[in-house]
């Protein structure tokens, strides 16, 4: 009837309702007789007993799982003060909940009840979604049964037939009708004009629509409703090589859509898997992994057993722990987490037939790397690979080269370069005048489009600078860094997507992946680190193909690179600051470059210099 979801946690509030429950099933009596509750059921599920059900059929739909079963499997086990599994409290079991207002709230990052939006203690054994009582099961029930009843039968038909089919054959793609009919200068011409860059052997041509790859119609389906209409350019050419099961080394801008660019290939690739979990991907922070395992769930609603899990800190363990053992087929995780449950042996990646590794110049960092190398060695060398991320510095080539096999490099858009629907403005402001020119920016009322996105290099400041904005411009204002609690996280998280926030003054935790798409305006008060944190920053303005504005202060604290700055900006038609440009740091560092490219081009062997290197090599001989 129910798959149990998690470790319930006994509440001094409900011990005595729970005890009298456990004696009436002792005692064969049944929870639904003769009972205020039973009443409120039935009264419940009268509106819904006109739209086609009986209310028999749903009294038989709360009746059937009271006499729980001994293999059922409901652990009530209490939870220690680091939120251990503690194993001696667990002799007791308590029953499902009958009612929805008997199930506590959910908390960030939990499941959600798909009916009344309480804690998804259990999965639905007919639907695989997320319910929090049998009331609620119920209710889902009979509303996925008009649902059923409003769709055409033959489109029901139809993609219960290529659900079925996909199960029992496996999926190849080939590449559709319609673009093998293109010429190859056809095709060329489209990556150029899209900005396609290809590097790799038997590469196959970019879709223009999802439909030339053949998914089942569910999943067609699924991408019209979470608005992908026509594929990126990222997507057009990613998609085809993931489904190929090609390992893949893909750079685009921010905002361009690769994550639905590697969950497709994930969830093909997945579909037909009959052991679990088979797909892992891994990402540097909870928000963004949090953001792709709900597209990932939005993408595989009706798709036959795919189910989820997230594995990230800031959360409690113990139902992270149980989800795994629901047969869920694709893991998305932060490296510390999943080493944490990995070392506990709770978990075994084996069966993982591909891998995904958002953001892979931060997670191949010192820090992040290690982790994410513990974890590929767990891993069956024959699975697929996939690195992504706007920006692809040199040395992440390198470290490519080495987890990656016969791989295919994408790249869209200027390599490593930030987002062209960005205007980017970069100011020359000395350290005691930054306040002063953020209040004018705020002030600003062709610059000010709420909610404002401020970054800043540390906690203290993002905590500091915030206060200030609030009580001299009087704007809602609050911070965001890693000392927050995952609750606070969230919660900051929904509101400046609801608009609650004027100001948002964040470190770099709010810079990479996020979709933040009503964001129009960053600030960086503080220049980041690196040019490559600078690209990802200044993209939370540049979502999906939205525009949006960017302005950076400089000054000499960030010297070291001044001569990046000017490489990876000024193409963008960016005017430079003078400061910037007559700086006595900025021409050493652009001499120095030029020097160490005069030496590589020497070094090279070419025709016309060759014999220059036999003479020089024989004077060295003579003299020794």
């Amino acid at each position: 009837m129910f798959l149990p979801r998690s470790l319930k946690v006994k509440r001094s509030a409900d011990e005595d309702e729970s005890t009298a429950k456990k004696n009436k099933l002792s005692s064969g009596e049944s929870l639904l007789e003769e009972t205020t509750e039973v009443q409120d059921c039935k009264s419940a599920t009268k509106e819904t007993s006109a739209s086609g059900c009986s209310l028999n059929e749903v009294a038989q739909e709360c009746r059937e799982p009271v006499a729980i079963p001994s293999d059922l499997g409901v652990a009530n086990t209490s939870l220690g003060k680091d939120n251990q599994n503690t194993d001696e409290d667990s002799s007791l079991e308590e029953p499902i909940k009958s009612f929805s207002k008997l199930q506590r709230w959910a908390e960030p990052g939990e499941p959600i009840c798909v009916v009344c939006g309480r804690y998804g203690e259990y999965i639905c054994d007919k639907t695989d979604e997320d319910v929090c009582s049998l009331e609620c099961k119920a209710k889902h029930l009979l509303q996925a049964q008009e649902k059923k009843k409003k769709l055409k039968s033959d489109q029901l038909m139809k993609a219960e037939s290529q659900a079925e089919t996909l199960l029992d054959t496996s999926y190849s793609y080939k590449d559709h009708s319609f673009i093998l009919g293109l010429q190859d200068e056809q095709i060329r011409n489209l990556k150029l004009q899209l900005g396609i860059a290809v590097l790799g052997q038997q590469v196959p041509r970019p879709i223009i629509e999802f439909e030339h790859c053949g998914f089942p119609e569910t999943l067609n389906h699924n991408l019209k409703n979470s608005g992908y209409e026509v594929p990126t350019p990222i997507q057009m050419q990613m998609i085809p090589v993931g489904l190929l099961g090609k390992d893949i080394l893909a750079s685009a801008d921010t905002g361009s859509g690769k994550t639905a660019a590697f969950l497709l290939p994930v969830i093909m690739k997945v579909l037909k898997e009959t052991e679990t979990p088979s797909a892992l991907i891994l990402a540097p922070t909870r928000e963004l992994a949090i953001q792709i395992e709900r597209q990932a769930k939005e993408l595989m609603a009706g798709l036959p057993n795919m189910r989820t899990v997230l594995l990230v800190g800031g959360l409690p363990l113990p139902p992270q722990l149980h989800r795994l053992k629901q047969s869920v087929k694709v893991i998305i995780a932060t490296p510390g987490r999943l080493l944490e449950i990995l070392k506990q042996s709770s978990v075994q990646l084996h069966g993982i037939k591909i891998v995904v590794v958002d953001e892979v110049d931060t997670m191949l960092k010192m820090g992040f790397q290690q982790q994410v190398l513990d974890i590929l060695e767990g891993i069956s060398h024959d699975h697929q690979t996939i690195l992504v991320s706007a920006t692809i510095p040199v040395g992440i080539e390198h470290l490519a080269n080495q987890l990656l096999h016969d791989f295919i490099r994408i790249m869209v858009g200027e390599k490593n370069l930030p987002c062209s629907n960005v205007r980017q403005i970069i100011l020359w402001v000395e350290e005691p005048s930054k306040k002063k020119k953020l209040f004018e920016i705020l002030n600003d009322k062709k610059l000010f489009k709420p909610p404002v996105l401020v970054f800043v290099d540390c906690k203290l400041g993002a905590d500091l600078l915030s206060d200030a904005v609030h009580k001299i411009t009087g704007l809602q204002c609050i911070s965001m860094h890693s000392e927050k609690s995952q609750v606070e996280r969230t919660e900051i998280l929904q509101g400046l997507l609801q608009e609650k926030y004027e100001v948002i003054v964040s470190t770099g935790v709010l810079g990479r992946g996020l979709d933040l798409v009503n964001v129009k305006l960053v600030v960086n008060f503080d220049m980041p680190s690196s040019m490559d944190e600078y690209v990802h920053q200044v993209g939370r303005a540049g979502r999906l193909g939205h525009s949006g504005t960017a302005i950076t202060f400089i000054n000499n604290n960030s010297k070291k690179l001044f001569w990046d700055v000017v490489k990876r900006v000024k193409p963008t038609g960016t005017i430079l600051p003078p400061q910037l440009l007559n700086s006595p740091y900025l021409h050493d560092q652009k001499r120095r470059e030029q020097q160490r490219l005069k030496q590589l081009q020497n070094s090279l062997v070419t025709g016309d210099n060759i014999m220059d290197i036999i003479r020089k090599h024989d004077k060295n001989n003579s003299q020794r």
